[in-house]
């Protein structure tokens, strides 16, 4: 996508990097009954807060709440936006007392476009002045919206951070569907069409005809992360790239062993030899489908500070590496950056010789949801076992050899984990089928998981399906700071540990 790089009088920052809006749907809802309330003739609008993370690529921004104008806040005299002095000087007080930045929001008449006017120029410097040294140099930005009768909402926005104004160049909403919506301020002939042929003799045509032409075009426009490329993530890419998903995210940090070729979609016998990493089998997989797919693979975790950034360039995550760690991340980047996602997890179990349970686990993380320990997902003694180092792993063992030899509780050192069976390739590649084609329900709108949490067993009667019930545990965090992205890292559950390399190795980017 090309922004412009004046967006009227103020001067975009140099090069493609920008920023991305991530807003609840409730939350979007609620701002757009506010500053349509004297649409379509005259504009109103609000003050807002928001969390952010600088990134490499610019800023990821998530929609917190409105800071809503009291009676007599705004002029209702004229047909513009005017903000008086007894809001701003609120605003900013607000901005040095809280954590979260504070931006300008507010609408353009009907007929208008949400280009900014000179009007707001001004408005926006001096604001953006006066909430960097309120708030101490916290980001500030200007949304302009609009509705549309064939889109239903249009936008521009811009942030001022740290001396540059960068573009808003995507809004997302969460919700029942993941909404994306791009900014007016796209280049024309940028955004990415289907052909009328695509209806009808496409590589899609079948998807098309199911889910109609409008979902394979959001499909094109989305970009999904998947963590973890062998057994679960393989297929789950296999699937999403014959879909005609436009863009990938891959995270794995291991290379391709001889154990994997029974599972991972993509890989050959010449890769036992030549062990390349994961994310370049699945990448090479994709682009055979889908050239011109655009994809990013990072050998890594996602607990890699660089992985995270990358991340929050997606839609929604896929979560295939069915560890505690990587299910409390995605916890915490659904809470506190609202980037959604689906985990899936498998769990084979025998005896006697035969295969007793064959347990697929799909769970939907999102910032309106409970997270992965409020649910009782997380293991905390695994959770520590996959974090700890090698050195710490073997002196626990030690001591829990020792103290059973003195008929102490040895669990107190280390507990040991009852054996299981290694997953194969038919239930790894049935759940990671079955969570894409969730997440293509989830971006189109089309159709969602009959539960955000559940469980099923391949070899049982009726699949043996399992719901448990999802409550948030009020003594948890995790809906006290949604949206607050980086400024909530002191109440993530979990980080990456010291003695892990502090990057991910990034393969390739395009």
């Amino acid at each position: 996508m090309a922004i412009r790089r004046e967006l009227s009088g103020l001067p975009l920052v140099e090069g493609s990097r920008h920023s991305i809006l991530r807003v609840r749907s409730g939350g979007l809802a609620a701002l757009e009954k506010h500053v349509y309330q004297r649409y379509p003739q005259r504009e109103w609008g609000t003050f807002f807060e928001f969390g952010y993370r600088r990134t490499s690529w610019g800023l990821a921004l998530s929609y917190v709440d409105g800071f809503w104008p009291e009676a007599g806040d705004l002029d209702r005299q004229v047909g513009l936006t005017r903000f008086l002095d007894q809001y701003s000087r609120r605003a900013f007080h607000r901005a040095a007392d809280s954590p979260l930045a504070l931006g300008v929001v507010h609408s353009h008449p009907e007929g208008s476009r949400t280009w900014p006017s000179g009007i707001d120029d001004d408005m926006d410097g001096y604001f953006a002045r006066e909430f960097a040294a309120f708030g101490q140099g916290k980001p500030y930005c200007s949304l302009i919206l609009q509705r549309n009768s064939r889109t239903g909402l249009t936008f521009t926005g811009r942030v001022y951070d740290r001396g540059e104004w960068f573009p808003v160049e995507k809004l997302l909403t969460v919700g029942v569907q993941i909404d994306l919506l791009t900014s007016e301020a796209e280049e024309p002939g940028t955004a990415e069409t289907l052909s009328n042929s695509d209806t009808s003799e496409s590589t899609r045509a079948r998807l098309v005809s199911v889910l109609g032409l409008p979902s394979a075009r959001r499909l094109r426009q989305a970009t999904a992360g998947i963590i973890g490329c062998s057994g679960t993530g393989s297929p789950a890419a296999h699937v999403l790239a014959r879909a005609g998903l436009g863009g990938f995210v891959l995270v794995d940090p291991k290379r391709f062993a001889s154990s994997n070729l029974e599972r991972t979609h993509g890989s050959e016998w010449d890769d036992i030899e030549r062990e390349p990493y994961k994310v370049e089998l699945v990448a090479d997989l994709i682009r055979s489908i889908n050239p011109s797919a655009r994809i990013t693979t990072l050998a890594g975790n996602i607990l890699h500070e660089n992985v995270i950034d990358e991340l929050l360039r997606c839609d929604l995550l896929l979560g295939c590496t069915d560890t505690q760690h990587g299910r409390a991340k995605l916890s915490d980047l659904a809470a506190h950056y609202l980037l959604p996602s689906v985990d899936l997890g498998v769990l084979m179990e025998g005896q006697n010789g035969r295969v007793t349970s064959q347990v697929a686990d799909l769970a939907v993380y999102s910032p309106d949801l409970p997270c992965a320990f409020c649910i009782g997902r997380i293991d905390g003694s695994e959770l520590s076992n996959e974090l700890m180092s090698e050195d710490e792993r073997i002196a626990r063992q030690s001591q829990a050899a020792a103290a059973a030899a003195r008929g102490d509780d040895p669990d107190q050192y280390w507990r040991q984990r009852a054996r299981q069976l290694h997953t194969v390739g038919y239930l790894t590649t049935m759940l990671g089928a079955l969570g894409s084609g969730y997440a293509e329900g989830w971006l189109t709108g089309t159709f969602s998981p009959p539960h955000s949490w559940f469980q099923f067993d391949i070899g049982r009667q009726r699949l043996g399906i399992v719901a448990p019930p999802r409550d948030r545990n009020a003594a948890c965090s995790c809906g006290r700071h949604i949206g607050w992205g980086d400024l909530a890292k002191s109440y993530g559950n979990v980080s990456k540990p010291d003695h892990w390399p502090n990057r991910a190795l990034l393969l390739r980017r395009n």
